[in-house]
């Protein structure tokens, strides 16, 4: 069975990061944007066409795409893997889909990424307080500088031909640190025969005005920027002079683009204004207001359409002539914590730890529904028969939701432990529910009272399994090294397996031989438990003799494979038949932490955790990768 899987598609913009959104300026439907640790390429009409560029070991903070389009470049969010924090910028040839070269000296974060007009040059701003300026055609460092404040904005002005039909042309490049604006000249020295920089600070008003200029473009001898503020600020690159500061949204100007004539300005507000003028007049043409905080803007090569990413991990599609908004697509803001499949093969169930939870449309990858809880939600299941979702949250709380959206409330929600909910499996009698209090317990189906308590785990239970010969029998794990098989006609744990190295993490189930049950652990083991016999029956090492972290498992709806998340962020799948690895997936940007297969298994979806900060370790959002079952 060669080839067994192939990634469709990367479900992962965040909006963590300001202006990670650019249209490509040449083909007007390729949309360029990060997710995570990637970067997608895709064709806005058609989801399903996504290509990737991965290089990167932590989030993607800054991205930009050179006037010609031959070149992208990206900046990332400081190293958890490499001394010091770096934070490498990325040069991608475009047309090749690969790496073409890559520069150093940014740290802790990679703040703004810009190309100079003609490609040559390209400008970096990081979290240390450092300014780069490198020339992308010999990989030399231009210009290098320690700021007094980080720059948030450098953007490039128009190019001055050299006099006399020179080689060398003359640039103009505009940083900001705080509230102070500087004017760089760029040319070509004849004598030391490299660029040189000098620089003139804006003039301001004797009052002063103090802002921090999150955005801005050049155009017409104009600076404008966008500020935290929430104006925008007009200079004059002529007199080097601060011109006007009008007030355009709340919560700061996020973002900046412009087609034609028209300037585009997205607020934190989520509100999307159209504008027309010049210099300290102008008037506004349209305005549309979103449903969250704009993070990016970006408008397409023809000036038709704009697509806005917003805090809430959405991305939107606006017709440029009136700000019509519809979705494009909408992920998740926080870790996917759990995956559930139901009856139907086009929908997948999604929860994370900002408690949303998605019915994800896996022909265009839109939700059907969303919902929007207080607290995180850690684990999801979709009823077979009623049509509803389970929602198991941190606060102890088991939801119940219709799957046909419309709701503004639960149907019905029930404390089920004292800590969060780690685990929920149903049947048409019972539910059953893991939590971190380490009790499992069994819940009348309709009546929803309490049937029984079992507390034979010292940690909280990882994940519970309904015995798909006898649904009388549950089993649950833990990292405590123990499998427990519960009896319901017997009111009794039947058997209690003990691993002395095996920290168990997921559960699944063969369809063949005695239905043994199958688990991943953080040793790396996939090992087989039968209920009539103590010990494992079975064990499988991890490939090449390497010691996974291995995070989730599930068996193929055939039972002829198995597929394992592991910490290393890639996905193993084994031919059960052989107890042999046949195919090693890679998606994610970190570890892979739940895994399902589709009813018809010709699709695998995977969800995983990425670590970032600046300044320390946080979790993450880190997307969803939907993979296609190739079966030969």
């Amino acid at each position: 069975m060669s080839g067994m899987a192939e990634l469709e598609h990367f479900c992962g913009y965040g909006g963590r990061h300001v202006n990670t959104v650019r249209y490509h300026p040449l083909r007007y439907e390729t949309l360029i944007y990060s997710a995570a640790a990637a970067i997608i390429i895709e064709d806005v009409n058609d989801p399903h066409k996504q290509e990737f560029l991965k290089g990167h070991d932590n989030e993607v903070s800054a991205i930009d795409v050179s006037l010609n389009g031959k070149l992208v470049a990206s900046g990332q969010m400081g190293s958890l893997c490499r001394k010091g924090a770096v934070a490498p910028v990325i040069v991608w040839d475009f047309e090749n889909r690969q790496r073409f070269m890559e520069f150093n000296g940014l740290s802790h974060s990679v703040l703004c990424v810009n190309f100079s007009p003609d490609g040559r040059f390209l400008v970096g701003t990081g979290a240390n307080q450092m300014i780069y300026v490198w020339d992308v055609s010999t990989g030399e460092t231009v210009y290098s500088r320690r700021t007094e404040s980080p720059c948030f904005l450098a953007v490039w002005g128009p190019m001055i031909e050299a006099p006399s039909g020179g080689r060398y042309p003359s640039y103009q490049l505009c940083t900001t640190y705080d509230s102070l604006v500087l004017v760089h000249q760029m040319s070509f020295d004849i004598r030391s025969m490299c660029y040189t920089l000098s620089s003139d600070a804006v003039q301001f008003p004797p009052s002063g005005l103090q802002r921090k200029h999150i955005c801005g473009l050049v155009r017409d001898n104009l600076l404008i920027t966008g500020t935290a503020a929430g104006d925008m600020c007009i200079f004059s690159l002529t007199g080097k002079v601060f011109r006007a500061a009008l007030p355009v949204c709340n919560n700061g100007v996020a973002s900046l683009t412009q087609a034609g004539d028209v300037l585009y300005v997205a607020g934190g507000d989520g509100r999307v204004k159209a504008l027309r003028g010049h210099d300290m007049h102008w008037d506004s043409l349209a305005e549309n207001v979103l449903e969250s905080g704009v993070v990016a803007l970006t408008a397409s090569g023809d000036g038709a359409e704009l697509v806005a990413g917003t805090r809430n991990g959405k991305l939107w599609r606006l017709l440029s002539s009136d700000l019509t908004a519809t979705l494009q697509a909408a992920t998740h803001t926080d870790e996917v914590t759990d995956i559930a499949f139901g009856i139907s093969n086009d929908v997948v169930c999604t929860a994370s730890r900002a408690g949303e939870v998605f019915l994800l449309d896996l022909s265009d990858y839109v939700p059907r529904m969303s919902i929007l809880g207080k607290t995180p939600a850690r684990t999801v299941v979709m009823t077979k028969t009623s049509g509803e979702i389970l929602v198991g949250h941190d606060d102890g709380f088991l939801r119940c939701w219709p799957a046909g959206g419309g709701a503004s409330s639960p149907t019905w929600e029930l404390q089920a432990h004292r800590g969060g909910i780690t685990a929920v499996r149903e049947t048409l009698d019972y539910i059953a529910t893991g939590g971190n209090d380490c009790s499992v317990r069994f819940w009348h189906r309709t009546t929803r009272e309490l049937l029984a308590t079992f507390t034979n785990h010292r940690k909280p239970v990882a994940d519970l399994l309904v015995d798909e010969g006898s649904p009388h029998l549950v089993h649950s794990g833990s990292e405590d090294k123990l499998v427990v098989t519960y009896d319901l006609k017997a009111n009794k744990p039947l058997v209690q397996h003990f691993t002395q190295h095996s920290n168990i993490t997921g559960l699944s189930q063969r369809r063949d031989r005695e239905r043994e049950v199958v688990s991943s652990s953080l040793d790396g083991k996939i090992l087989f438990w039968d209920v009539d016999f103590a010990d494992p029956t079975g064990c499988i090492d991890s490939p090449g003799g390497t010691v996974l972290r291995l995070r989730c498992c599930e068996v193929s709806p055939s039972g002829r494979y198995i597929a394992v998340g592991s910490e290393d962020a890639n996905l193993y799948i084994y031919d059960l038949a052989t107890c042999s690895c046949i195919q090693e997936c890679h998606g994610h940007s970190s570890g892979v932490t739940q895994v399902r297969w589709s009813p018809d298994q010709k699709q695998i979806v995977t969800a995983g955790k990425d670590a970032a900060s600046s300044s320390g370790t946080s979790l993450s959002c880190e997307p969803c990768c939907v993979m296609r079952a190739v079966h030969g």
